[in-house]
């Protein structure tokens, strides 16, 4: 179905977004590129909400979009930066394997979907494998309580922008989702954006990169990667995630980001030339073969 194939589309584009938030990290903080993603993307939107003439939706869904943007528009881009300082794109694409089935745990409270034992067993054994990987980074890649931590509100602000957009993409569409969720927090990120741009740090920092020929190189690599993530990760991509959504399901269409980690993983390696090893595939797939258990059992209800 055409909801099927704009869910693909959704996560080729969103599984660049781990590599390419590597790629903006040397020239820009964590809080900037979230700032930045957000404003970018709000003016984006504001222009196509101008262009449509759309209507201010009502205030039950404007509800659930500022729900959901708390997690897809702040908690989850920011915390993604934030982690990917310290962490390899390789490792979050990992953890990311765990955003179908937290998503799966938001619908359940936000759109009321009933499981059956089956999927509860399902999810609660990727949930185990989801914390050995956890465990894994804690002993041999010196992951401490706070990484952790944070990687697992990552998967939780991830889930809950999904449901929650999901929850209003059935009442206005999945285009008009994302736009106004980005616009009722355009006032918020301006001023962040204007905050964290205006850091006298940031501004000596790009004008020893601009006037060095020998950082130029990675001065566009990591405005190209900005540049990316507001407009495709932030903005145009949600287009098509929550329009498929919208049409063919949450539960089925959740299914298809199974497919996001191993992309990722792909991505890191051609992009950023990250290593990849037996254990992350097979963490990955182990992730990815129990949560696709859920949702089978999830569809034969």
């Amino acid at each position: 179905s055409t909801g099927v194939i704009k869910g693909m589309f959704a996560v080729i584009l969103f599984a660049l977004t781990v590599p390419m938030t590597k790629l903006a990290l040397p020239l820009f903080t964590p809080e900037l590129i979230a700032a930045s993603r957000a404003f970018l993307a709000g003016l984006l939107a504001l222009l196509i909400i101008h262009i449509n003439g759309w209507p201010i939706p009502n205030k039950t869904t404007i509800g659930w979009l500022l729900l959901a943007g708390t997690g897809v528009v702040i908690g989850f881009p920011y915390l993604l930066s934030y982690s990917l300082v310290n962490l390899s794109a390789v490792n979050m694409g990992v953890v990311l394997a765990g955003l179908p089935l937290m998503t799966s745990v938001f619908a359940v409270v936000i759109m009321k979907e009933r499981n059956s034992l089956r999927f509860w067993i399902s999810s609660g054994l990727g949930a185990l494998v989801l914390v050995m990987y956890f465990f894994k980074g804690a002993t041999s890649a010196g992951w401490d309580s706070q990484t952790v931590g944070i990687l697992f509100l990552v998967l939780m602000f991830g889930g809950l922008g999904y449901s929650a957009g999901a929850k209003a993409a059935k009442t206005i569409g999945g285009w008009q989702t994302i736009c106004w969720m980005l616009a009722l927090y355009l006032p918020f990120s301006a001023i962040a954006f204007g905050y964290y741009a205006g850091d006298e740090v940031f501004i000596d920092d790009l004008n020893e990169a601009w006037s060095d020929p020998t950082e130029q190189h990675t001065l566009w690599l990591s405005i190209a990667g900005l540049l990316y993530l507001a407009v495709i990760s932030q903005w145009w991509g949600f287009r098509f995630w929550y329009q498929a959504m919208a049409e063919a399901g949450a539960g089925r269409i959740s299914q298809i980001q199974l497919l996001q980690p191993f992309l990722t993983l792909l991505f890191a390696a051609v992009l950023l030339a990250e290593g990849l090893d037996v254990s992350q595939l097979a963490f990955a797939f182990l992730i990815a073969l129990t949560i696709f258990s859920a949702l089978r059992a999830k569809q034969k209800e």
